[in-house]
């Protein structure tokens, strides 16, 4: 669980992302923990009810407050409930066995049980302008800690 103190504040993060979205099939929000801001959260949901959403959370839905479960239900999908490192395994979207993936607004509702059992695209590592970049879930213990080492092993430095 993170810390809700950590992060950067924004009066309005729709002005910021309401160029783009003409671009985009859909948004993501995960990282720390969206639901902290439920009320800012709900804000910004309401302003932007085409476009397909997807939750990362580390709560379960019975954990949620009457604000949290607003947010939640707007979601088309939504991953829920705390990474168990005991429980890691080749999982869409998932990091481990114990994460629920639901869509609250049933747009994905007849897919749910192909997401569920598909596997995971995997670790994408790229290297952009010397900054060495990870997309996707880890599938194994350890895998990134592991290709750090090579790479220092290697000779090249990380920050």
């Amino acid at each position: 669980m993170q810390n809700p103190l950590n992060g950067k504040q924004y009066n309005d993060f729709f002005k910021i992302i309401e160029p783009y979205l003409n671009q985009v099939d859909g948004i993501t929000f995960s990282g720390g923990e969206p639901l902290y801001q439920a009320m800012e959260l709900l804000e910004l949901l309401d302003k932007i009810p085409h476009t397909d959403k997807m939750l990362f959370t580390g709560y379960y839905k019975n954990e949620l407050n009457d604000i949290q479960l607003k947010c939640f239900d707007k979601f088309d999908l939504v991953v829920e409930g705390r990474f168990e490192e005991d429980k890691m395994g080749d999982f869409l979207w998932r990091g481990s066995s114990n994460q629920i993936i639901s869509s609250p607004s049933n747009k994905y509702l007849n897919k749910l049980d192909l997401f569920t059992n598909a596997k995971s695209a995997g670790l994408e590592i790229k290297m952009i302008d010397e900054e060495i970049i990870y997309y996707g879930i880890p599938t194994k213990n350890n895998e990134i800690k592991k290709i750090e080492y090579m790479l220092k092993y290697m000779g090249n430095h990380l920050n």
